[in-house]
């Protein structure tokens, strides 16, 4: 067994950790825009501003630990 074959790349964790992010920004967006969209009255302004925004940023933190779980067990 060859001991480079072990070695896991640091670059592979970031860009793992960085997909699992804009992806949950991605669905987190969605999601707001669309309960936004259902809640909405056209007499209102529309419901979405700045505390969904820093929701859905916390949310999307979430994609570093679990990155890091991935990257650790090998799923891809």
């Amino acid at each position: 067994m060859n001991k480079n074959e072990n070695r896991k790349s640091i670059g592979a964790l970031f860009f793992l950790c960085f997909c699992i992010c804009m992806a949950l920004v991605l669905i987190g967006t969605f999601s707001y825009l669309l309960r936004g969209w259902l809640l909405w009255g056209f007499n209102k302004p529309f419901p979405f501003g700045k505390n969904e925004i820093a929701i859905i940023l916390k949310i999307s933190l979430l994609g570093l630990p679990t990155g890091f779980v991935f990257w650790v067990f090998n799923i891809r």
